[in-house]
């Protein structure tokens, strides 16, 4: 019996071992977005904590930019963030399938129906091109860049052509930040 418990206590701390070392050797975390909202460019409205991201661009009817915002806690401190855009299989991506990423001035807060609130578009970060399923590729721009630690960094979306379409729903994809 004392055998038999030795080999047991022993096939369950090699198990536990063996499943615990990934975890440990982790280096990345993943921060999603607290919130995604849904800009109109031909009236300034936004459409704020939405469901489903849209950059949307056709010439007939209203562009869509998606607004995003990224809260970076305390455990980033001194570690270096990437954007990312993954999608999955229920996502569209029609058109070029580029989109510009955007600093902003400020996060949205609340619905509007037009302007002055805007989009508050900041300095160009980089170009990627969206894939669905799959994770967009980085056409220029998007290099890591320190955690802001303990900040709120507002990004927006911004389809780059005539015409595109990339859509998502929050819960399954979108935008997010690699730390390591």
């Amino acid at each position: 019996m004392k055998a038999f418990t030795s080999a047991l206590l022993a096939a369950i701390l090699g198990a536990t071992t063996a499943l615990a070392a990934p975890l440990i050797a982790r280096e990345t975390s993943t921060i999603y977005p607290t919130v995604i909202s849904q800009y109109n460019i031909w009236t300034g409205a936004v459409d704020f904590d939405t469901q489903q991201g849209l950059i949307f661009k056709d010439g007939r009817e209203p562009d869509k930019t998606t607004l995003v915002t990224f809260d970076f806690p305390a455990w980033t401190e001194g570690k270096q963030c990437t954007f990312v855009f993954d999608l999955d299989s229920s996502a569209t991506v029609s058109g070029s399938g580029l989109f510009d990423v955007f600093s902003s001035i400020q996060p949205a807060t609340e619905s509007t129906q037009d302007w002055p609130s805007g989009n508050l578009r900041g300095q160009h970060l980089g170009r990627m091109r969206a894939h669905a399923p799959g994770r967009a590729t980085v056409e220029f721009g998007n290099q890591p860049f320190d955690c802001p630690t303990g900040k709120t960094m507002p990004t927006e979306l911004v389809g780059v052509y005539d015409i595109d379409h990339i859509a998502w729903d929050r819960d399954f994809a979108g935008p997010s930040i690699i730390v390591s």
